[in-house]
C-alpha cells in the first residue's frame, strides 16, 4: 500500500516536473521568436530607410536638374517652371513602389529678414510694417511692429548702437539664461526666437495665427521681392492700398499660361485687367529672378518614410550650391 502510494506520488512529480519543463521550452521558444521577428523588423525598417534614403538623394538630384533646365530656358521665375511643376505621377516608373514627392520653392518671394539691418531701404521697411499688422499674426499692434524691426536690426547689426524698439547685448545678458547678441546675419529663422519681442506663436502659429516663418527667409539681403513667386500676404504688403482680393488677381494673373511671357519683366502687375492704376510699387525692390530656392522631398513606401529639406543656392552662371541638406 505504501509502495503504491510513494509510486503515484513519483508519477505526479514526475508529470508536474514534465508540464514545467515545457511550459519552460514554449516560454523560451515564444521569448525567441519575439526576439527573432523584432530583429526581422528593425532588419527591415533599417533596410527600407536605406532604400528611401536614396530615393530622397535621387528626389534632390531631380529638383537641381529641374533648376538647371528652367536656367537654360529663361531667366525668371513663374509657376509654370520645370521646378514648379513637378508631379509624384512622373516619378512613378522611377521610384516604383515608392512614393516619391518633391517640392521646390523660390525664396526669393519671401521677406528677407538679413535686409532689415544697418542701411534698410525705408520703402522695404514699410512693406515689414503692413505684412506684419496685417492680422494674419499673434502681434498687439502696429507700435509692437515698430519695436520688433528695431529688435531685428540692432541683433543684425555689427554697431553697438540700440534703436528706439530694439536692443543689444545689455538686454540679453539681463536674461536668464543671458546670451550675446549676435550682431552679424541671422543663420536660421529659427534663430529669430532669441530676438526680443519674438514668441513662437508669432514665428510659427497659434490656433488663431499664421506664423511668419512660411514668408521669411534668412536667405539673401538686398531687400527685394520676387513679384513672381511671392505669396499672398507678401504682395498684400507690397503697397497700402492692396487688398487680400487684388493680391489674388496677381496669383490668378501669373498662374495663368498665357501670360508667361510677360512676367519676364516685374512691371507685369500694371497691365492686369481692373488692377487700380493708383497702386504702384516700389519698382526697385521687385525682382522676377531667384537664387535660392527650398527644396523638400519626401519618400514614402507603406508604413515606412524618409523626409529631406535643404537650400540650394542657384548663381547667374548655373552653378548650383548645396547650403544645407538634412533627412529625418
Amino acid at each position: 500500500m505504501d509502495g503504491d502510494r510513494r509510486q503515484g506520488k513519483q508519477s505526479g512529480i514526475a508529470l508536474v516536473l514534465t508540464l514545467l519543463t515545457i511550459s519552460f521550452l514554449v516560454a523560451v521558444t515564444i521569448q525567441l521568436m519575439i526576439t527573432v521577428d523584432r530583429q526581422i523588423t528593425v532588419s527591415t525598417a533599417q533596410r527600407e530607410q536605406v532604400r528611401l534614403d536614396g530615393m530622397v538623394l535621387a528626389g534632390l538630384s531631380l529638383a537641381r536638374a529641374a533648376l538647371a533646365a528652367d536656367q537654360q530656358e529663361n531667366a525668371f521665375e513663374s509657376p509654370h517652371d520645370a521646378w514648379a511643376t513637378l508631379d509624384p505621377d512622373q516619378f512613378a516608373s522611377l521610384s516604383g513602389e515608392v512614393t516619391l514627392k518633391v517640392e521646390v520653392s523660390d525664396l526669393s518671394g519671401r521677406l528677407q529678414v538679413n535686409a532689415l539691418g544697418k542701411g534698410v531701404k525705408e520703402a522695404y521697411r514699410q512693406i515689414w510694417l503692413r505684412f506684419l499688422s496685417s492680422g494674419r499674426f499673434a502681434l498687439a499692434d502696429a507700435n509692437a511692429a515698430e519695436d520688433l524691426l528695431d529688435a531685428i536690426g540692432d541683433w543684425i547689426n555689427e554697431d553697438g548702437k540700440e534703436r528706439h524698439g530694439g536692443a543689444k547685448t545689455s538686454y540679453y545678458q539681463g536674461l536668464q539664461p543671458p546670451y550675446a547678441c549676435r550682431n552679424g546675419p541671422l543663420a536660421t529663422v529659427e534663430e529669430l526666437l532669441l530676438v526680443k519681442g519674438m514668441t513662437r506663436a508669432l514665428l510659427f502659429g497659434d490656433a488663431g495665427h499664421e506664423g511668419l516663418a512660411d514668408y521669411i527667409t534668412v536667405m539673401g539681403d538686398k531687400g527685394t521681392v520676387n513679384l513672381n513667386t511671392a505669396p499672398l500676404p507678401v504682395l498684400q504688403a507690397l503697397s497700402s492700398g492692396m487688398t487680400p482680393e487684388l493680391a489674388q488677381e496677381l496669383i490668378d494673373y501669373r498662374n495663368d499660361r498665357q501670360h508667361v511671357d510677360l512676367l519676364a519683366q516685374p512691371g507685369w502687375y500694371q497691365g492686369v485687367s481692373g488692377f487700380p492704376a493708383a497702386i504702384e510699387f516700389s519698382n526697385d525692390l521687385l525682382v522676377v529672378g531667384g537664387q535660392y530656392f527650398e527644396v523638400r522631398v519626401v519618400a514614402t513606401f507603406h508604413q515606412f518614410s524618409r523626409t529631406g529639406t535643404g537650400i540650394l543656392h542657384r548663381n547667374d552662371g548655373g552653378r548650383q550650391t548645396l547650403l544645407s541638406w538634412k533627412v529625418e
